[in-house]
């Protein structure tokens, strides 16, 4: 009788245990829970103050350009009236509306707290016209000094690349192999014309590129402003590098030389693919037939 008793006492002692262990973890939890319910106001009302209430005042976009129209960044953003700005993941969408709109070259994004924020954006500039080999030039297709290509109609006189049969460049993508070549060649010219950089040689400053043919895989054919032509190679042709560099310029300074020399009346068929040390340039006489 006396063990039974002490077992049923402690069975009750027990009991009470797991009831007070079962009321403590009960009230931890719905301390736990209040604590999360007021944290979660307390957010939302922090989060409140970022809430957009007039995008005339709150939104401001600019451009540097007028292809890409500031309703396309607003729309792109969500950042019309009631959007609160704590919650809008700017950097990748940012990063999607670059990757998606390849005129858009840079866009840089202010918050002003609490609520104001502005977006400029930087757009790409047209420096060639992208062609295919043949037939109409205004394809509608640009690409800046990035080589980047981008969308661009009603553009100002621009030199021309015609690509090769073998590809295609779409917007987005860059200029690649004899294109790139190309593209290299006009932007020394342009810094020539400007008078700055390591091209700024006086003889090339008058050089003025009408169109490019990137064909041929051994050079470009050049077809100047005076209709003049020029089959023009240099060592590491299209390749980013001080080598590259300076074995083009050495190939345009001997051709501006050539062409000044006016040996010929009209318009005259250079060949300057001999990028060596002593390299020379041919000149071919349009009235004869063949020849150097």
């Amino acid at each position: 009788m006396i063990k039974r008793n002490k077992n049923i006492k402690g069975e009750s002692a027990s009991r009470r245990m797991a009831v007070l262990a079962v009321i403590l973890l009960l009230g931890a939890a719905a301390t736990c829970c209040g604590i999360a319910i007021s944290i979660g106001a307390l957010r939302d009302v922090w989060h409140e103050q970022f809430r957009v209430k007039d995008t005339r005042i709150d939104v401001v976009v600019s451009s540097s350009g007028n292809i890409v129209q500031p309703d396309v960044i607003t729309i792109h953003f969500g950042l019309t009236n009631g959007a609160n700005l704590a919650t809008i993941p700017f950097d990748e969408l940012r990063k999607s509306l670059i990757k998606r709109i390849p005129n858009i070259r840079d866009m840089k994004i202010e918050r002003r707290l609490p609520r104001r924020v502005t977006i400029d954006v930087e757009e790409r500039v047209p420096a060639v016209r992208i062609a295919p080999p043949k037939g109409k030039a205004d394809s509608g297709r640009v690409a800046d000094f990035d080589g980047v290509v981008f969308r661009y109609f009603n553009s100002d006189p621009m030199p021309i690349i015609r690509e090769s049969s073998e590809h295609s460049a779409s917007p987005g993508e860059r200029l690649a192999g004899n294109a790139a070549a190309a593209l290299q060649l006009i932007k020394f010219l342009a810094d020539a014309a400007d008078a700055k950089g390591e091209s700024s040689e006086p003889e090339l400053a008058d050089m003025r590129i009408l169109e490019i043919d990137t064909s041929k895989r051994d050079y470009l054919f050049v077809t100047f402003g005076d209709y003049s032509t020029a089959e023009i190679d240099w060592d590491r042709r299209g390749e980013d590098s001080e080598r590259s560099r300076k074995s083009l310029r050495r190939q345009l300074v001997r051709l501006a030389q050539a062409m000044s020399a006016r040996l010929t009346p009209r318009a005259t068929p250079w060949i300057a693919t001999d990028f060596g040390p002593g390299g020379r340039i041919y000149a071919k006489d349009p009235s004869r037939a063949g020849g150097r």
